[in-house]
């Protein structure tokens, strides 16, 4: 099939948070003919498109202004341009009526709330919208987390996003949601055309060299300019972090991840804290872990670092809310412990630390589990199936 992919992000480099569209596009490229345009950052560079050239037909890019702004600037932005097509969304429509009137496509698969104005309104073969996660579900849960002075902004910000999904809805002929949390979150009517589709971990990068864990050291990675991500590391740190160190003084903790704020890097001060900012390769931090720990307080879809440190047999402890994403429509469970306060946290945590003194054995449960339901050539399947389904209409 012709496939039109439309990304809200170029899909490289892999940290820039759109790895799920880079491996979506290398799985479908074996069988599948791939037009990939996307918005992107001025940080892109031509090296970034020739990484995704061997797995596609033609790239088109439109470089947004303004990506990067602060949240309020944000929603102050998007309140003046909601439902417009203009700048780069607009050269976006263009080139989308151009290269379908050249050589029509089978179907589209379209990414990220603000695409949708490219293509609302044009005659174009069946739609596939990614959803990915319920972004209206994680802007509610960072209100709860947020100032009084952030939250009228953040309100503004929901608002939007439940238009914008609302319109998706009703024009996609199918949806698909990175995790069934996120599916039941935006979907009131069951009988929408829908799809589980999660996203996937290269076993074979994500592997321990080392056949034993760390002991005392408490890992959590991550975007460090992702808001759930900074909410979740400010939590570790201030309140989780102090009752472990109480408790066992030797245990260090790793903030890991590109682009801390200045607030995290301040909070990285405390003894015992290392906040890392970019590294090279996350991996050599996940093989010295006792632990990993993922207390998101709001957010949605599928964590990849919760994957990933998964992948590499470390044990996890997560939130109801981190730990549900990896939840599956046939009832699996990820194997990993659940905590809800900072207590609780603290609890599992220094009881993970304690058991690493007599068993540094790594946690193949949690190897095997992402191995069953998440690696990417199964999920690549089930997205071509889905799309050459729509694209027939059955």
């Amino acid at each position: 099939m012709r496939v039109l992919y439309l990304t809200n992000g170029f899909p490289f480099p892999l940290t820039s948070g759109y790895l799920r569209h880079y491996h979506f596009i290398r799985e479908l490229a074996d069988e599948h003919e791939i037009t990939l345009l996307s918005i992107a950052r001025s940080s892109f560079r031509e090296e970034h498109r020739a990484a995704l050239a061997p797995f596609t037909r033609h790239i088109e890019v439109f470089v947004a202004a303004g990506r990067g702004q602060s949240p309020v600037r944000k929603a102050l932005h998007a309140a003046r341009t909601i439902g417009r097509a203009d700048g780069a969304i607009g050269a976006m429509r263009t080139a989308i009526k151009r290269l379908h009137a050249a050589q029509p496509f089978d179907v589209v698969l379209f990414s990220g709330k603000p695409t949708y104005s490219a293509i609302e309104g044009l005659a174009l073969p069946p739609i596939v919208a990614d959803f990915t996660d319920a972004a209206s579900m994680r802007i509610r849960g960072q209100i709860q987390h947020s100032s009084r002075a952030r939250s009228p902004f953040l309100w503004v910000r929901y608002l939007q996003t439940r238009q914008v999904e609302r319109r998706i809805i009703e024009r996609a002929d199918h949806l698909l949601f990175a995790s069934l949390r996120d599916r039941e979150a935006v979907l009131s009517d069951r009988r929408t055309p829908s799809t589980v589709m999660p996203c996937g971990v290269d076993l074979d990068y994500w592997q321990r060299s080392a056949r034993e864990l760390g002991r005392s050291a408490v890992v959590f990675t991550g975007a460090m300019n992702y808001q759930p991500n900074i909410d979740a590391a400010l939590f570790l740190i201030e309140d989780i972090f102090p009752r472990v160190r109480q408790a066992h003084p030797g245990a260090e903790l790793f903030i890991v991840g590109h682009s801390p704020t200045p607030a995290l890097v301040a909070a990285g001060r405390q003894p015992g804290v290392t906040v890392t900012g970019f590294v090279d390769d996350v991996r050599p931090y996940l093989e010295r872990a006792a632990v990993f720990a993922a207390p998101l307080r709001f957010g949605a879809g599928i964590q990849n670092k919760v994957l990933e440190a998964m992948a590499m047999e470390v044990p996890v402890v997560a939130t109801p809310l981190a730990a549900d994403g990896l939840n599956t429509e046939d009832g699996a469970r990820p194997p990993l412990k659940v905590a809800q306060t900072a207590a609780e946290f603290a609890q599992i945590i220094g009881a993970e630390i304690q058991a690493r003194a007599q068993n540094t054995t790594p946690d193949t449960a949690a190897r095997q589990y992402i191995a069953q339901y998440f690696v990417w050539p199964a999920v690549g399947d089930k997205l071509g199936a889905v799309l050459c389904a729509t694209a027939r209409g059955s």
